[in-house]
């Protein structure tokens, strides 16, 4: 007979930011309990919190935390409310938002959803089990490498105060959890149950198999060099396995509805337009990425981003970037309209908003060069190259001629000397709008020290110049955030034991084991 579980269901109706803030002050480990048969809602709501965040935590963990330490976007313009290095220098609110919004809405629905799809549940079903710990894999991949060691195996399900575990430990389940994940799925169907409410897949259980392989390779090739990895036997597996993202059309991604006055689901459009016309809110493309790309004449600059107010589109004399982080003296000096704003469709509030990337085929292929290459394979590691920024600007709809043209320059072929270098700069860009990856891209294979990001000395007056950070990133690229002060109120002990395991102080300046170059 099979046994009924007591789901936890947490649904959470954002209509505002007010309604954001208090879920702020709710205790992720607290959740309210209702039980169901029917799972489907609550394996949508997962997708959206956990892939397509509210407006609230877009804006802090994926734009002023993700994408400006990744350097790829900035605020630095006269009219900001970001301006003196926001988020450079430590804010409880903005801080907590990265920690409290994701552990509320995701973490106990992700026990619902496994525990009510388990052997012997009310609503047991192996593909949607396996499927649930692919997308815990993602939610707490990311999590883990924005903080270090964090609540795993305990979060969401009513403990007051779950451990913290070290990040080593959250990526061996994790990348063990994936594998296991992989040969339940390949034993099944090849559409799940829950296709109508698969906002990611739409019920393509091939597609799960081959994001679960992909994010196992991410994360092993994270972790290759870190103290007592076993990066080497996973990356085996999962190159054994052979599923990975193929094309465009296996995009890890979650469609923004623009017809939805609920801001759940407008994300970048909803913090653009609610105060426009005035730029407080808005971004513009740091002058990092944009002068990476005008280097080696890459066309993703046009599609990345808008010329300068007055400017034509396509000539690179009229596309800027904005230095990130930047002191009182350069943003006064500069106007919003004087930079690129990022292409009109990230921020769209019509039909042709773009989707929410978590992880793009570019990624894939770049993943499996960098293998090829670790084996020595400079030929093999080229074609997953060359596959790579192909399919990375069809994606972003470059003309065909210009990517022709672009495959023939120079920096298209990798050379052996600095073949990591420009696999990592293309990783770089293939995570452009999801600044959670591109900040951990830029912290482990050393794109902020080949871009020259690395390090922002404060200058005090005078520009171009930085900002102040001692106390916060500490004028340095930071390498994780503190934890939420949530946290340290309801479970004071399992943060200090997170620091313990961190190996250093709740700062922003202690690396995550895998930050090991």
């Amino acid at each position: 007979m099979k046994k009924i579980l007591s789901i936890i269901l947490v649904f959470v109706a954002v209509a505002s930011c007010t309604d954001d803030f208090e879920d702020m002050n709710t205790s992720p480990n607290s959740p309210s309990a209702a039980g169901s048969d029917n799972l489907a809602p609550v394996f949508t709501y997962v997708q959206r919190h956990a892939f397509a965040e509210t407006r609230f935590n877009t804006w802090r963990g994926n734009l002023i935390f993700g994408s400006r330490f990744a350097d790829q976007w900035s605020f630095s313009f006269a009219g900001t409310w970001f301006g003196n290095a926001a988020g450079f220098s430590y804010n409880a609110g903005w801080t907590d938002a990265a920690w409290d919004d994701p552990y509320s809405k995701v973490s106990a629905n992700l026990v619902a959803l496994l525990d009510g799809t388990a052997e012997g549940a009310t609503a047991e079903d192996p593909a949607i089990n396996a499927i649930t710990r692919v997308m815990k894999g993602f939610f707490y991949q990311r999590m883990t490498d924005q903080f270090g060691a964090i609540p795993y195996s305990e979060a969401g399900t009513g403990t007051a105060a779950p451990i913290f575990e070290s990040q080593q430990d959250v990526y061996n389940d994790i990348m063990a959890e994936l594998g296991e994940a992989i040969t339940e799925l390949k034993a099944v169907g090849a559409t799940h149950a829950y296709a109508g409410n698969d906002i990611v897949y739409g019920g393509d259980v091939s597609k799960w198999i081959k994001a679960a392989n992909t994010l196992r390779l991410r994360m092993a090739l994270r972790a290759k060099d870190a103290p007592g990895s076993n990066s080497d036997a996973v990356i085996s597996a999962a190159m054994a396995e052979g599923s990975f993202l193929s094309s465009n059309d296996d995009t890890f991604s979650v469609d923004r509805d623009y017809t939805n006055a609920n801001n759940l689901f407008n994300g970048y459009s909803d913090i653009w337009w609610t105060w426009d016309p005035s730029p407080a809110a808005q971004w513009v493309l740091s002058s990092t990425l944009v002068d990476a790309l005008k280097t080696n004449n890459d066309p993703r600059l046009f599609a990345f981003a808008q010329p300068i107010d007055g400017g034509t589109a396509g000539n690179s004399a009229d596309y800027s970037g904005s230095i990130v982080g930047a002191n009182t003296d350069y943003i006064n000096a500069n106007t919003f309209e004087s930079f690129s704003k990022p292409n009109a469709s990230i921020y769209s509030d019509q039909s042709d908003v773009m989707s929410s990337l978590v992880m793009t085929y570019a990624e894939a292929e770049l993943l499996q060069a960098e293998v090829a290459l670790d084996a020595g394979n400079l030929g093999t590691a080229q074609t997953h190259f060359t596959n790579a920024i192909q399919g990375h600007m069809e994606y972003w709809g470059v003309p065909a001629a210009d990517i022709t043209t672009y495959l023939t320059d120079p920096s298209a072929t990798l050379v052996a000397a600095t073949a990591f270098d420009q696999i990592a700069l293309q990783r770089w860009f293939a995570a452009y709008t999801y600044g959670y990856e591109a900040w951990a891209i830029s912290r482990r294979m050393n794109v902020a020290e080949q871009l020259g990001f690395d390090s922002k000395p404060a200058s005090g007056t005078g520009t171009p110049g930085f900002a102040n950070t001692v106390g916060g990133a500490g004028n340095v690229l930071p390498k994780r955030l503190r934890y939420s002060s949530n946290a340290v109120l309801l479970n004071a002990a399992g943060v200090e034991q997170g620091n313990s395991l961190n190996g250093g102080d709740d700062a922003m300046t202690t690396k995550l084991w895998w930050d090991v170059n």
